[in-house]
């Protein structure tokens, strides 16, 4: 099974290497190209990395901790409000 803790490592890692693509003037251009438009919706690592942190988080606390159900209203407020930009 994988852990929330790889699956975040692996999007950042390829958001990464989308990047590092983007920018090599030695890959084909059309190549660039799509790896430019793959970025354009592809989740801020600070965003990878809140969300396996909040997953770690719901996997190790009881459904009654109350550290489990502020961590989900926050989580809550910070992805609908960065939703309304």
């Amino acid at each position: 099974m994988t852990m929330p803790c790889e699956r975040t490592r692996s999007i950042i890692h390829t958001g990464d290497f989308l990047r590092d693509l983007s920018k090599n003037p030695s890959v084909p251009e059309l190549i660039r190209r799509k790896a430019k438009h793959l970025l354009r919706h592809y989740p801020e690592p600070w965003i990878v990395l809140s969300v396996g942190q909040f997953e770690e988080l719901l996997q190790s606390t009881a459904p009654d901790d109350p550290k489990r159900e502020m961590a989900i209203q926050m989580h809550s407020a910070m992805f609908s409000s960065s939703l309304e930009h």
